[in-house]
């Protein structure tokens, strides 16, 4: 009886290859294992990294703020949540407490930066009161966008009474378009008439008309905000020469301004 033929081709492998082949295998196998175990080694290094930025060890333990005279840093802490404990230094969003920042009432821009492990550093840019209105029980300090400051029981030194017929809101909001357009005025002086003015008032009645007053005792009558730049250049030149307490510069018509000596003007 003749053997099947499969076990006649087995019997005439070469060992040689056989043992090739099982060499073959072995380095498979061998092959397979390293990329498991190294596949298994970048899982457990990821965790833990991700495990140590979020253990106490990268935890914020301190803020910085530079640049601040008028916000508080507990304001800062209270606004960006970072009073708390357990803030992760990877959780925090530098863009997302920037914003919150600058709602505060002061603040006009803010950076938000981290310095490992610990430290979250704040700079901040504050905005700069130019105006004062009367609210009950003192006044509320204005930058010269309109943005409510705070309020305070006095003027500061250096800002410029405003009056105008419109409610004025809380610190961090924005006043109404009647007291932004007298803001706007004050935006337009130079600094040196700037520092002689004492106020700007926007008078009752449509179109809404300006006076400035002087720190001498001038009135400069701007009548509606328009060519402002041209008006103040009038008044100022005709400072120079007329500025007599009772004096009433109408600019009214830049190119022809007119002079009046009254110590009581009636305002039109």
């Amino acid at each position: 009886m003749s053997e099947p033929k499969h076990a006649t081709a087995q019997k005439r492998i070469d060992p040689r290859v056989a043992k090739r082949r099982q060499e073959v295998a072995r380095e498979q196998g061998r092959r397979r294992l390293r990329v498991v175990v190294v596949f298994a080694s970048v899982i457990v290094v990821m965790f833990g990294a991700v495990g140590l930025l979020r253990s106490p060890l990268l935890d914020v333990d301190r803020v910085e703020v530079r640049g601040a005279s008028e916000t508080s840093v507990e304001s800062v802490l209270a606004v960006t949540g970072l009073s708390a404990q357990g803030h992760a230094m990877i959780a925090v969003d530098r863009f997302a407490l920037a914003t919150k920042i600058e709602r505060l009432p002061w603040v006009d821009t803010a950076e938000v930066t981290r310095k490992w492990p610990n430290v979250v550093r704040v700079a901040v840019r504050e905005r700069t009161a130019i105006g004062v209105i009367a609210v009950p029980g003192g006044v509320a300090l204005l930058d010269g966008t309109g943005r409510v400051l705070e309020t305070a029981k006095e003027p500061p030194a250096g800002t410029i009474a405003v009056t105008a017929p419109e409610r004025v809101p809380g610190p961090g909001q924005m006043v109404g378009p009647a007291i932004r357009s007298a803001l706007a005025v004050l935006r337009g002086l130079s600094p040196e008439l700037l520092a002689k003015v004492q106020s700007v008032h926007r008078l009752v009645g449509k179109p809404p008309t300006y006076d400035l007053t002087i720190a001498t005792g001038v009135t400069i009558r701007l009548g509606e905000p328009t060519r402002v730049a041209e008006k103040l250049a009038a008044a100022e030149a005709v400072l120079a020469a007329q500025n007599a307490p009772g004096t009433v510069i109408d600019v009214r018509v830049p190119q022809s301004p007119a002079v009046t000596h009254t110590a009581a003007d009636t305002k039109p």
